[in-house]
């Protein structure tokens, strides 16, 4: 079984996002902002304690999450190809060499399934949505990056998916602790999943939710605005006031940010899809200040934001006829 180390979560949840308002006071985020938001770029890995055996890693591409249990570890996606060796020697030192047996991918996106091959061949089962594995074992242009990715080693590919968007939960026993994950359906990619840890109360959420930057809408992949929607509403029915929240970048947060995200999102949409009636382009949406009361808790990557919600739409085509 597990080990229970219970940490209060409204404390964590306090001094964290009071940690990261004080160093926006002092100048390091610019000006205080209404939740905690993400850490400078930087190569160097780090763990944060969330309490109850879970540590998020940062600085290795995307969030990973690790559960650490006496009868087994599971990790939430891998880092990035580029940060692949150093992950897994900070994981081995976390685990005491103990191995993986359980990798979660969120999503198929390069930056949280890095490490996978590394994590498979040492015998981790790799789990995600089989669109996941798919998007993962072929080639395809992804255009608002306009670049070309090629399929993956058979060793990073996922060897356990599901295709249910069923809204029940699907359980996963390791070590004597039941996980449950779920599919987010069309929102940051077509393959997104939540991982709930939830005797230990924390979600992990791959790129639905992001800190500290806009949400990044792959519409080549399936993702697109309305279905972030869906799938924030869904994180918000799933969690309480208790849950600490892991997203895809960025710092934890508490279940507020979700109902925030879902503000913002709802608000973003409503508007793009109103200028797009009018036969207005992205740039002018940008010039228009669509997300401005949302920029400050959300960073610099507005413009992608907006030219993808726009992209999305369009590729979607979910405003059919009222265009």
């Amino acid at each position: 079984m597990f080990m229970r180390h219970r940490e209060d979560r409204r404390d964590f949840l306090r001094i964290a996002l009071g940690a990261a308002c004080a160093a926006a006071h002092a100048g390091a985020l610019g000006g205080l902002t209404r939740f905690a938001r993400a850490q400078s770029t930087s190569d160097a890995i780090a763990t944060i304690p969330l309490g109850d055996g879970m540590t998020q890693v940062t600085g290795a591409g995307g969030n990973a999450l690790l559960c650490n249990g006496t009868d087994g570890a599971v990790l939430v996606d891998s880092g990035s190809i580029e940060s692949a060796t150093a992950l897994v020697e900070r994981i081995a030192a976390l685990l005491g060499d103990a191995p993986v047996d359980v990798l979660f991918n969120t999503h198929w996106h390069s930056d949280h399934t890095g490490a996978n091959e590394s994590f498979g061949r040492q015998g981790a089962r790799i789990v995600a949505h089989e669109n996941t594995r798919l998007w993962m074992s072929t080639e395809y242009y992804v255009d608002w990056q306009d670049r070309t990715y090629g399929p993956r080693p058979a060793a990073a590919l996922p060897t356990e998916t599901f295709y249910s968007s069923d809204p029940q939960p699907i359980a996963l026993d390791v070590g004597g602790e039941t996980i449950e994950y779920g599919h987010l359906r069309e929102a940051h990619t077509d393959g997104d999943i939540y991982v709930f840890f939830r005797d230990r109360n924390v979600v992990a959420t791959g790129g639905a939710v992001s800190a500290g930057a806009y949400p990044v809408l792959d519409y080549s992949t399936g993702g697109w605005i309305g279905g972030l929607m869906d799938a924030t509403r869904k994180l918000i029915d799933l969690t309480d006031n208790e849950t600490i929240v892991v997203p895809g970048t960025g710092p934890a947060q508490s279940r507020d940010y979700l109902e925030f995200q879902y503000e913002m999102v709802a608000t973003v949409r409503e508007r793009v899809e109103t200028m797009m009636r009018e036969g207005r382009s992205a740039r002018e949406m940008v010039a228009a200040g669509v997300t401005a009361e949302f920029d400050a808790d959300w960073g610099h990557n507005r413009e992608r934001f907006i030219a993808n919600v726009y992209g999305g739409l369009w590729w979607q085509g979910r405003l059919g006829d009222s265009l």
